[in-house]
């Protein structure tokens, strides 16, 4: 009895760390793709002198199972545009709209906090790259 004891107090105790060592986890793999995603854009633009997609064409690309991308072909232009690979998964659901090749947004969302502070049940982090290269992370 008194090892069960012992084994139900240490798993009690390790609940929390391990949510912590999740959130961090997922909140480093959105800060990885986010830096992918920047660097991506910054030198597309300087290929081709604006950013990807075109002006009033944004790519919305929704959790996996919760619909297509749109545009349809979304994630295959995206991967040949920025040549980087993302994919449709349960965890990120990724938004990129380019205003009028001034400034480019993308924002990374998740059904449950990235960074410590965020809602236990939605996490966000944005970043707008400008023409001039200065990329600027709005929220954590």
């Amino acid at each position: 009895m008194v090892v069960i004891a012992i084994v139900g107090i240490l798993a009690v105790t390790a609940l929390p760390f391990y949510q912590t060592w999740t959130q961090r986890a997922y909140g480093s793999q959105a800060n990885l793709m986010m830096k992918s995603l920047m660097d991506g854009q910054i030198m597309y633009y300087l290929e081709n002198n604006r950013f990807y997609p075109l002006v009033g064409e944004d790519i919305f690309i929704p959790y996996e199972g919760a619909g297509s991308p749109s545009p349809a072909s979304a994630l295959d232009d995206l991967e040949r545009a920025l040549k980087i690979k993302i994919s449709q998964s349960q965890n990120f659901r990724y938004t990129i709209i380019n205003y009028d090749n001034e400034y480019c947004g993308v924002t990374i969302e998740a059904p449950f906090a990235l960074f410590k502070g965020q809602p236990r049940d939605y996490g966000t982090l944005v970043a707008v790259v400008t023409k001039q290269g200065e990329v600027t992370y709005v929220g954590p």
